[in-house]
């Protein structure tokens, strides 16, 4: 298999396999470039491996990418793991129609030509038939969550992608456990997004990201993301 090419230059440009992406200002390249590959490896439903270039500092690494947006560090040649699976749905709930999955590939192959635009309208979409057929947990339905989440952080909403971050984990939570890696990959997720978010905006979203937070981390009296967050919903509301 042919490792994905990433590259990031001097000045924070990033291309990946040579095609340019959108770096959404003030935020760090390296992590636009891992959302990307994320989408493409949800796209492929399967993961990916990408080689990295940062000319910044010199920093040169494999990862292998999840399709739950999850990484793994890869040596040179090794191959791909295959991601530990979660705790099975309950039968009949395991996938969508293929109506849904078709709209699904829709959203991915306008994602990765980079029009976000289109791709958030047709997960909007997607995602209001899917609730409507599946319900709010049902794995389909957390799954276009979280393309959609990945599409509102693209686009810089970062407000949006915390807060749709925190419902999916919060459902993963109700579908798998709490302790299972699509909650805290997701839970992962929501915390890393909501740092991008505006004071202006952050408390009103923080406040429920941190209570989800304290039942999916492991240890969250002593987890340093809860703390972080902790301190800075402090922070806000004493301003």
């Amino acid at each position: 298999m042919t490792d994905t090419q990433v590259h990031i230059s001097p000045d924070g440009a990033a291309r990946i396999d040579d095609e340019p992406i959108d770096v959404p200002p003030g935020v760090e390249p390296a992590r636009a470039v891992l959302q990307q590959l994320a989408l493409d490896a949800a796209g492929a439903g399967a993961p990916i491996a990408a080689a990295i270039h940062d000319t910044r500092t010199e920093q040169r690494l494999r990862l292998q990418i999840n399709p739950d947006g999850s990484t793994l560090p890869l040596a040179p040649g090794e191959p791909l793991t295959p991601p530990t699976a979660a705790t099975p749905a309950p039968a009949g709930e395991s996938s969508a129609s293929p109506e849904h999955d078709q709209a699904l590939q829709a959203v991915y192959e306008a994602g990765r030509a980079h029009d976000f635009t289109r791709a958030a309208d047709q997960a909007d979409l997607l995602l209001a038939g899917l609730t409507a057929t599946h319900g709010e947990r049902h794995p389909a339905t957390l799954t276009a969550a979280g393309v959609r989440a990945d599409l509102a952080w693209m686009s810089g909403d970062y407000c949006y992608a915390a807060e749709l971050w925190t419902y999916i984990a919060h459902g993963w939570a109700h579908a798998t456990g709490p302790a299972s890696r699509p909650a805290r990959a997701s839970a992962h997720q929501a915390a890393a997004s909501w740092k991008d978010v505006p004071d202006s905006d952050a408390l009103a979203s923080g406040r429920p990201l941190l209570a989800m937070l304290t039942v999916i981390a492991p240890t969250p009296e002593t987890n340093a993301t809860v703390l972080a967050v902790r301190r800075r919903i402090s922070r806000l509301a004493s301003a």
